[in-house]
């Protein structure tokens, strides 16, 4: 199992509305023959200095990842929404102990 971890930072004047509507668009994503679970979400404000979001994608195996990092409307979120959203991403992929999640 794969585990692929983004954090990331918005620019300055991105309202919380217009990232929960970018959030939501990866939740909604469906990628044909990948099965995945994906959770994200804004960032509590519990510790100064945190970035302003987080995504977890959980997926079977390297290949399932590639095929997901791939996707055409994946790409095109990230491109166009995230794109535009964001100062700065932040991305590390590793690998689950075996039993840490199921999909």
């Amino acid at each position: 199992m794969i585990r692929n971890v983004v954090l990331g930072r918005i620019r300055e004047g991105v309202g919380a509305a217009e990232l929960e509507a970018g959030l939501q668009e990866l939740r909604d994503l469906r990628v044909q023959g990948v099965e995945f679970e994906l959770r994200a979400g804004r960032d509590l404000g519990l510790r100064e200095g945190n970035a302003d979001f987080v995504i977890t994608v959980d997926l079977a195996d390297e290949e399932a990842y590639r095929q997901y990092d791939e996707d055409a409307e994946h790409n095109r979120i990230r491109q166009d929404v995230f794109g535009r959203l964001c100062a700065s991403l932040e991305r590390v992929q590793f690998v689950l102990p075996d039993g840490a999640t199921t999909l």
